[in-house]
């Protein structure tokens, strides 16, 4: 019955969604400014302004509604502090056994996913202020899986499954006044043996997801998915062995419009233009529900000479992009890059 109803909603749902885990309309963005303190930061004529600095700890994860709060989570004691930029801040214990992988927070709720044992995903209401266990379904429900990511549209939430085959992505019915219902899950393909899902993207055309294999004759392998819709059912992968000649380490990614913006530390910062042709599926792949890959040569980089770039952080409202350049010392430095008809560097930085 839940999938009738999902079929139904998505044919229904408009993606509006801006940020790179998928929230709307706010303005604010973390940055790392050593490795003890996160800012939170507005973009006005091509400068960077800082609003407010927060501490953190090697345990610590953190993420911001991109409006007015930003999150940090200390893992190591199960300690929330949400903090207001415009007020004050909020402790708060986390209930339930969990070792943390995934945070997000929009207007309403706070959702915190990861394992204790099994999958166990978790909602703070931010209004009446009550945590909530959100069902698995018991297809999901395997010793050793986590929720390793979370983005979200305007009407749901979206947990990545992990770890353990096969995986799954879920979704839950988005509402602003109490528990949110799971609404369906579907199977996701595969990249390879031993496959581990680290982090998702969403914007208004695609969905993308990255994550690494591991099998005894190509080594480690780095993988972009990029989903065509949330039906899952078209897709194609970017990917790229250790022991390729050519390697490339994907560090991290991001989607604007029809581009892919990837991260290596081999080649700097790439971008990749997305094709409705790369979305076929031959009955080869369509029977090992297995991505079919792209060629990865068709990513253009920009070298970064004795500097890696650990983090991109998507401006919101804009197609600016920051790089978090890490060199050899362990410098941190930002720079801002423009994605037009060609990347650029943003003067003003």
């Amino acid at each position: 019955m839940k999938k009738q109803i999902f079929t139904t909603f998505l044919i229904c749902l408009h993606f509006t969604v801006f940020g790179q885990n998928g929230l709307n309309n706010g303005d604010h963005f973390i940055l790392l400014k050593d490795t003890n303190t996160i800012s939170i930061n507005s973009y006005n004529n091509n400068s960077i302004n800082k609003l407010k600095t927060f501490p953190i700890t090697q345990k610590s994860i953190y993420t911001t509604d991109q409006k007015e709060r930003v999150v940090v989570l200390d893992t190591a004691k199960n300690e929330v502090t949400i903090y207001n930029i415009n007020s004050g801040e909020i402790k708060l214990t986390i209930p339930f056994a969990i070792k943390t992988k995934s945070i997000l927070i929009d207007e309403n709720n706070l959702f915190i996913g990861g394992v204790n044992g099994k999958e166990i995903l978790i909602q703070y209401h931010l209004k009446n202020e009550k945590w909530y266990q959100l069902e698995i379904p018991i297809e999901v429900t395997v010793w050793g899986k986590g929720i390793d990511d979370l983005v979200i549209n305007d009407s749901l939430l979206i947990a990545i499954d992990n770890v353990v085959m096969p995986k799954y992505v879920l979704y839950y019915r988005k509402n602003s006044t109490n528990k949110l219902e799971l609404l369906d899950y579907k199977l996701l393909k595969t990249n390879g043996a031993s496959e581990s899902i680290h982090q998702g993207r969403i914007t208004k055309a695609y969905f993308g997801l990255s994550s690494t294999t591991y099998s005894g004759y190509t080594g480690t392998t780095n993988h972009i998915t990029i989903y065509e819709n949330l039906d899952l059912t078209s897709s194609f992968a970017l990917s790229s062995s250790q022991w390729d000649k050519n390697c490339h380490t994907f560090t991290d990614f991001i989607l604007i419009d029809d581009k892919i913006v990837v991260a290596t530390k081999e080649k700097g910062l790439g971008v990749f233009e997305i094709k409705k042709s790369y979305f076929k599926q031959t009955d080869e792949y369509r029977q090992t529900n297995s991505n079919r890959r792209e060629d990865i040569s068709k990513i253009k980089y920009m070298k970064y000479k004795n500097q890696v770039i650990t983090k991109l952080t998507l401006i919101p409202n804009t197609n600016n992009i920051i790089l978090n350049l890490v060199d050899r010392n362990g410098v941190i430095r930002q720079e801002i890059i423009g994605l037009g008809t060609e990347v650029r560097k943003v003067e003003g930085v």
